[in-house]
């Protein structure tokens, strides 16, 4: 009934918004928002760096935190509700409302507005953070007192356009099970993120991806891939790809461990020849969703 993924409930612990769906006697436990403040930091399935690293939080995002204990927060990702355990160091519960994302692959921060000044971090694709000011020379003020290049930001409600030309800012971008940034990525973090820019909700893993009903789109069996077209969502199982015209598909790619450009018919074939099988579902945007 639940998946430890999307529910935050353990045989001695769960969320309190649950509670009607469990025991009486199982304990439960009210969430506390917190705020990620690194640039990027896993999620892990349990708590310890030598396990799976199940997806990633970028700097800004929110959690709702429900157990902190041993130097791991035990919580639940606000944008994608994605459960797990995130290093509580790379958390704060003072929150800070974010004006602008970056939207640039990635991009620097800064000591001072300057190009040449000492740089401290990078921010991904996604971040979030709050700027307080402005320089004449295009860079933007952000938390304490650090600065980046302005026109790497865009307004936290601004849509990019085109899901395609995001996810074609990732080529060659590493494989990385688990991530959701430029340093590296998976397949479904790569579709998730390049609708996310434009507004466009995606849960976080390829299976979840496929099987969730998703208001903004609609189903073709999977048989239909030959008549895919720009925008729609390819599923095998365990895997996803976007297509980028009729014949073509990007898609973080296991086995060139790489985000790639691949002729569709080519990754069919392959695929298959690999043992997954045929594609099991296309997934379209309704019209005016992702075009």
């Amino acid at each position: 009934m639940f998946d430890p993924r999307r529910h935050a409930v353990r045989p001695d612990l769960a969320d309190s918004r649950l509670a009607d769906l469990l025991p009486e006697d199982h304990p439960v436990v009210d969430g506390a928002v917190e705020q990620v403040i690194a640039p990027v930091v896993p999620i892990f399935a349990q708590p310890s760096a030598r396990v799976e690293r199940a997806s990633e939080a970028l700097l800004g995002e929110r959690v709702m935190v429900f157990e902190d204990r041993e130097g791991f927060s035990w919580c639940q990702l606000q944008s994608d509700g994605y459960v797990g355990y995130i290093p509580t160091a790379a958390l704060s519960p003072e929150l800070s409302e974010p004006t602008h994302r970056v939207q640039a692959l990635r991009t620097f921060v800064y000591a001072d507005p300057d190009f040449k000044s000492p740089v401290s971090a990078a921010l991904f694709m996604g971040s979030e953070v709050n700027v307080s000011a402005t320089d004449p020379d295009g860079f933007s003020q952000i938390a304490d007192g650090e600065w980046v290049f302005s026109a790497h930001l865009t307004g936290v409600s601004t849509r990019a356009a085109n899901p395609v030309v995001v996810a074609e800012t990732f080529l060659h971008t590493p494989y990385l099970w688990g991530g959701r940034s430029s340093l590296g990525l998976d397949c479904s973090a790569l579709t998730q993120l390049a609708f996310a820019a434009c507004g466009l909700e995606l849960p976080r893993d390829s299976d979840l991806q496929e099987a969730e009903d998703v208001a903004w789109l609609e189903d073709r069996p999977g048989t239909d891939w030959a008549d895919a077209q720009r925008g729609d969502l390819l599923f095998w199982p365990g895997h996803v790809a976007l297509l980028t015209e009729p014949g073509g598909l990007i898609h973080a790619s296991e086995h060139a461990m790489a985000v790639v450009r691949e002729p569709l018919a080519e990754a069919v074939a392959r695929i298959e020849a690999s043992g997954v099988g045929q594609p099991s579902l296309l997934r379209r945007p309704r019209s005016g969703e992702g075009a």
